[in-house]
């Protein structure tokens, strides 16, 4: 057995036997819900980049910068200012809120079991689209590693993301995605990416840009249209912004500060890990143009000749990993949309000892059901990985963050105008993706025949925004004191004594700065002296 299988086994197991052991210690529903708001800043900073940094980024899009060239590779990446609006804007009001699920806020803030249900399709739609896409990725990184064929290693993937989540919820979703964090960020942007580059010498781009200049360009000489790139910045955005799996990882936190420290991690270690990986791909390019799948630019990179098999070996499994972590952070919000937010709701319990109970028995029932439903839906697709992220990213863009930042900055917002941007959002950006799938034979959200070949999830989400405000104001009488309640529980300050002391956050921030430039020196030492 060679030392790629036997580094990817020993993770395998690793993950499961930690996800096993502290499944054993999760006892009430809250805790297997949000571990009860009790992590501290660097589980919640592992999740929230672990669950960003997915299939769709280190497997799909690295794809893209092979094909098209490094610059339009980072562009897709304009998620960054999501971060800052999900961390500043929209997670830390939703802590002050505290609940599980974005249903349970939509009928808080607005009343109604209409806008939860219509909440729990869009998150099923969306999220749905972005598991999709990360069992693709998985499958195909095994396929490659393994040898295994993509449509067996479906069930076989699935069964390892399912495990984590059935296991203990939230809290071995954390543990483990904290885990892969910390391998991801090491083996891929501190080893792997830097000596392949460095292996492969600035000469060799040099020579290469010389007979490929357009290769060098932001939008790839043209192969990518100005419509597409700007619409990839405002997806990536807004759709990580108001993405389920991110922000409801604010209720983990146990105060704000706690929050931000999270963030502010996970923006240091996510900014130089994706540029590396990115610029990776598109190193490999100059050495082999040839490639069939452009999704297998990183894999084909660390099983080459280019950087020792060890390396190779450890940015496999934290690809793996990056896969691995977002898919089980995904697939046990799929489960919560329904056992909280339908099962939960809409059922009748004796007592609440009876209701948790049945409800966590719901919760990992569904984990199960959406497993098998996401292997039918990925079967014989191992193209499909980058068309069913974005998609999934789109929806939250559009259905999504229209109707909650405004709900949560603008206590005018209204129900039917919440109720309205969500419907608007999500049939107009399907309608507008899907129409060149099947009518057009264009891939999904192809942009070309939209006016200026502006991206389909800019013209949803410009009407949803419209929408919500419009709306709302032709209801103002419909707003009741218990609504405004909600929006006023979501704009008070937190009481100062309960949480990490100030000067806390400023030593954080010092160290998370001085971590950073010592992460940079060594990243650029190792990959110029050390190889």
């Amino acid at each position: 057995m060679d030392v790629f299988k036997i580094i990817f086994y020993v993770f395998i197991a690793l993950f499961l036997g930690v996800s096993l052991w502290y499944g054993r210690k999760t006892r009430s529903l809250q805790d297997f819900y949000v571990m009860e708001g009790a992590a501290g800043p660097f589980l919640i900073a592992g999740t929230y980049l672990a669950t960003w940094v997915s299939a769709v980024g280190m497997v799909g899009l690295t794809g893209v910068s092979y094909q098209h060239g490094i610059l339009p590779g980072m562009f897709t990446w304009g998620a960054f200012p999501g971060f800052v609006i999900s961390a500043f804007f929209i997670g830390n009001k939703l802590r002050r809120f505290g609940q599980v699920t974005l249903g349970d806020y939509y009928e808080a803030r607005f009343g109604g079991t209409n806008i939860r249900l219509i909440s729990t399709i869009i998150t099923i739609v969306g999220l749905g689209g972005y598991f999709i896409s990360q069992l693709i990725g998985s499958a195909v990184i095994t396929e490659t590693i393994l040898g295994i064929p993509y449509n067996i290693m479906l069930p076989m993937m699935v069964l390892v993301f399912a495990i984590i989540a059935l296991t203990g919820g939230a809290k071995t979703v954390t543990i483990t995605d904290t885990m892969m964090s910390v391998l991801i960020a090491i083996s891929i942007g501190c080893l792997f990416a830097p000596i392949f580059m460095h292996n492969v010498g600035l000469n060799t781009l040099k020579d290469y840009a010389k007979v490929n200049p357009d290769f060098f360009t932001y939008t790839g000489g043209g192969a990518v249209p100005w419509g597409t790139i700007i619409g990839w910045q405002v997806l990536w955005c807004f759709g990580n912004a108001a993405n389920p799996a991110s922000i409801t990882r604010s209720y983990l936190a146990k105060d704000a500060r706690t929050w931000v420290k999270a963030i502010m991690l996970t923006l240091m270690v996510c900014l130089p890990l994706v540029w590396m990986a990115q610029s990776a791909a598109g190193f490999v390019r100059l050495v082999n143009p040839d490639l069939t799948n452009p999704s297998q630019a990183l894999i084909w990179a660390a099983t080459s000749s280019y950087v020792p098999k060890i390396i190779g070996a450890f940015a496999v499994a934290g690809l793996f990993a990056a896969v691995l972590s977002t898919a089980s952070t995904q697939i046990l919000m799929l489960a919560f949309s329904v056992s909280r937010d339908i099962y939960e709701r809409f059922g009748k319990f004796e007592n609440n000892e009876e209701r948790d109970r049945k409800s966590l028995f719901q919760a990992r029932l569904w984990i199960g059901i959406f497993a098998v439903l996401a292997v039918v839906l990925a079967w014989g697709r191992p193209d499909y990985i980058y068309l069913a992220g974005n998609f999934g990213s789109s929806v939250f863009a559009a259905a999504f963050f229209p109707a909650l930042m405004m709900g949560l900055s603008w206590k005018k917002t209204t129900k039917a105008g919440a109720y309205a941007s969500m419907i608007v959002g999500l049939v107009l950006d399907a309608i507008l993706s899907f129409y060149p799938f099947f009518f057009l034979g264009k891939p999904l959200a192809w942009a070309g025949y939209l006016p200026w070949g502006i991206h389909p999830v800019i013209w949803s989400l410009f009407v949803a925004m419209i929408v919500v405000v419009v709306v709302s104001l032709m209801t103002q009488d419909t707003i009741t004191e218990e609504q405004l309640k909600v929006y006023t529980v979501c704009q008070t300050r937190e009481d100062v004594s309960k949480m990490t002391s100030k000067e806390s956050l400023i030593r954080y921030t010092i160290a998370t700065g001085v971590v950073g430039v010592l992460l940079f020196i060594a990243v650029c030492w190792f990959s110029t002296y050390a190889i």
